[in-house]
Protein backbone atom coordinates (compact mmCIF):
# COMPACT_ATOMS: atom_id res chain seq x y z
CA UNK A 1 0.00 0.00 0.00
CA UNK A 2 1.06 3.53 -1.24
CA UNK A 3 1.79 5.65 2.13
CA UNK A 4 0.10 8.44 0.40
CA UNK A 5 -3.37 6.46 0.42
CA UNK A 6 -2.73 5.31 3.67
CA UNK A 7 -2.62 8.44 5.71
CA UNK A 8 -5.36 10.20 3.61
CA UNK A 9 -7.74 6.84 4.77
CA UNK A 10 -6.09 6.34 7.96
CA UNK A 11 -5.12 9.94 9.49
CA UNK A 12 -8.23 11.16 11.06
CA UNK A 13 -9.96 7.74 11.63
CA UNK A 14 -6.24 7.20 13.65
CA UNK A 15 -6.62 10.58 15.51
CA UNK A 16 -9.85 10.29 16.75
CA UNK A 17 -9.38 6.75 18.23
CA UNK A 18 -5.69 8.07 19.70
CA UNK A 19 -8.09 11.46 21.34
CA UNK A 20 -10.18 9.05 22.94
CA UNK A 21 -7.28 7.23 24.64
CA UNK A 22 -5.40 10.22 26.13
CA UNK A 23 -8.04 12.60 26.57
CA UNK A 24 -5.42 15.40 25.54
CA UNK A 25 -6.18 17.34 21.68
CA UNK A 26 -2.35 18.67 21.70
CA UNK A 27 -0.86 15.35 22.59
CA UNK A 28 -3.15 13.34 20.22
CA UNK A 29 -2.07 15.56 17.28
CA UNK A 30 0.95 14.75 18.02
CA UNK A 31 0.83 10.66 18.90
CA UNK A 32 -0.70 10.58 15.66
CA UNK A 33 1.75 12.74 13.75
CA UNK A 34 4.33 10.29 15.54
CA UNK A 35 2.32 7.41 14.52
CA UNK A 36 2.56 8.31 10.66
CA UNK A 37 5.90 9.58 10.83
CA UNK A 38 7.47 6.06 12.29
CA UNK A 39 4.96 4.03 9.75
CA UNK A 40 6.75 5.75 7.07
CA UNK A 41 10.27 5.55 8.27
CA UNK A 42 9.60 2.04 8.95
CA UNK A 43 9.21 1.77 4.96
CA UNK A 44 7.78 -1.68 4.90
CA UNK A 45 4.43 -1.27 3.91
CA UNK A 46 4.65 -3.72 1.08
CA UNK A 47 4.61 -6.33 3.80
CA UNK A 48 1.87 -5.09 5.75
CA UNK A 49 -1.38 -7.29 4.67
CA UNK A 50 -4.01 -5.33 7.02
CA UNK A 51 -2.97 -1.61 6.93
CA UNK A 52 -5.55 -0.61 9.95
CA UNK A 53 -4.51 -3.65 11.90
CA UNK A 54 -1.03 -2.08 10.78
CA UNK A 55 -1.81 1.76 11.83
CA UNK A 56 -3.70 1.02 15.08
CA UNK A 57 -0.78 -1.28 16.47
CA UNK A 58 1.99 1.73 15.88
CA UNK A 59 -0.86 4.27 17.74
CA UNK A 60 -1.58 2.01 19.81
CA UNK A 61 1.98 1.45 21.21
CA UNK A 62 2.90 4.78 21.23
CA UNK A 63 -0.59 5.64 23.54
CA UNK A 64 0.63 2.96 25.90
CA UNK A 65 4.13 4.15 25.72
CA UNK A 66 2.91 7.54 26.57
CA UNK A 67 1.09 6.17 29.58
CA UNK A 68 4.59 4.18 31.19
CA UNK A 69 6.34 7.20 30.46
CA UNK A 70 3.46 9.51 32.49
CA UNK A 71 3.49 7.10 35.11
CA UNK A 72 7.74 7.30 35.77
CA UNK A 73 7.24 10.58 35.71
CA UNK A 74 4.97 11.22 38.46
CA UNK A 75 7.15 9.26 40.41
CA UNK A 76 10.30 11.65 40.12
CA UNK A 77 10.15 14.34 42.27
CA UNK A 78 11.07 17.16 40.00
CA UNK A 79 7.63 16.89 38.53
CA UNK A 80 6.17 20.51 39.29
CA UNK A 81 2.11 20.20 39.46
CA UNK A 82 2.03 23.13 36.95
CA UNK A 83 3.83 20.65 34.33
CA UNK A 84 1.49 18.11 34.13
CA UNK A 85 -1.28 17.77 31.63
CA UNK A 86 -4.97 18.86 31.82
CA UNK A 87 -7.44 17.83 30.09
CA UNK A 88 -9.45 20.31 27.77
CA UNK A 89 -12.81 19.86 25.48
CA UNK A 90 -11.24 22.47 22.80
CA UNK A 91 -10.43 21.70 19.44
CA UNK A 92 -12.63 19.43 17.82
CA UNK A 93 -16.10 20.67 17.34
CA UNK A 94 -17.63 17.21 17.09
CA UNK A 95 -16.68 16.66 20.93
CA UNK A 96 -18.58 19.35 21.82
CA UNK A 97 -21.99 19.26 20.41
CA UNK A 98 -23.40 17.76 23.05
CA UNK A 99 -23.35 17.75 26.59
CA UNK A 100 -23.33 14.29 27.07
CA UNK A 101 -20.22 13.43 24.87
CA UNK A 102 -18.12 15.47 27.57
CA UNK A 103 -19.65 13.04 30.38
CA UNK A 104 -19.31 10.29 28.48
CA UNK A 105 -15.60 11.09 27.12
CA UNK A 106 -14.55 12.05 31.38
CA UNK A 107 -15.82 9.07 32.09
CA UNK A 108 -13.71 6.69 29.80
CA UNK A 109 -10.87 8.56 30.74
CA UNK A 110 -11.32 6.57 34.07
CA UNK A 111 -11.33 3.68 32.53
CA UNK A 112 -7.69 1.21 32.13
CA UNK A 113 -6.48 1.55 28.82
CA UNK A 114 -7.45 -1.74 27.55
CA UNK A 115 -11.26 -1.22 28.82
CA UNK A 116 -11.73 1.91 27.26
CA UNK A 117 -9.69 0.72 23.89
CA UNK A 118 -12.11 -1.93 23.48
CA UNK A 119 -15.20 0.68 24.12
CA UNK A 120 -13.97 2.32 21.68
CA UNK A 121 -13.68 -0.09 18.87
CA UNK A 122 -16.97 -1.41 19.87
CA UNK A 123 -19.27 1.04 21.14
CA UNK A 124 -17.57 4.08 18.84
CA UNK A 125 -16.19 2.77 15.63
CA UNK A 126 -18.96 0.14 15.73
CA UNK A 127 -16.14 -2.53 14.76
CA UNK A 128 -17.23 -6.31 15.53
CA UNK A 129 -15.88 -8.86 17.81
CA UNK A 130 -13.47 -10.42 15.13
CA UNK A 131 -12.13 -6.77 13.98
CA UNK A 132 -11.39 -5.78 18.02
CA UNK A 133 -9.83 -9.64 18.04
CA UNK A 134 -7.86 -8.64 15.24
CA UNK A 135 -6.54 -4.97 16.28
CA UNK A 136 -5.71 -6.24 19.65
CA UNK A 137 -4.43 -9.51 19.31
CA UNK A 138 -6.97 -11.02 21.91
CA UNK A 139 -9.37 -13.80 21.79
CA UNK A 140 -12.76 -12.91 21.54
CA UNK A 141 -13.58 -13.91 25.34
CA UNK A 142 -11.36 -11.25 26.39
CA UNK A 143 -12.53 -8.89 24.32
CA UNK A 144 -16.55 -9.51 25.69
CA UNK A 145 -15.28 -9.74 28.82
CA UNK A 146 -13.12 -6.72 29.61
CA UNK A 147 -16.02 -5.19 27.25
CA UNK A 148 -18.77 -6.17 29.89
CA UNK A 149 -16.94 -5.36 32.86
CA UNK A 150 -16.21 -1.71 31.18
CA UNK A 151 -18.94 -0.98 30.48
CA UNK A 152 -20.46 -1.83 34.14
CA UNK A 153 -17.45 0.43 35.15
CA UNK A 154 -19.28 3.09 33.20
CA UNK A 155 -22.29 2.31 34.35
CA UNK A 156 -20.88 3.17 37.53
CA UNK A 157 -19.49 6.60 36.64
CA UNK A 158 -22.75 7.29 34.77
CA UNK A 159 -25.14 6.33 36.89
CA UNK A 160 -27.06 4.90 34.57
CA UNK A 161 -28.11 1.31 33.28
CA UNK A 162 -25.83 -1.33 31.88
CA UNK A 163 -27.84 -2.68 28.29
CA UNK A 164 -25.90 -5.91 26.65
CA UNK A 165 -26.77 -4.47 23.27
Amino acid sequence: MDFDKLYSEQFQPTYVFIRYMVGHAELAEDLTQETFYRIYKAKNLERVTNSLVYVRQVARNLVYDYYRKKALIKWLPFTASHEQHEVTYVPEDWLLQQEQRKVLFEALQQLKPLQREILIYRKIEERSIEETCTILGLTAMKVVNTQRSAMKKLEQLLGGVYDEA
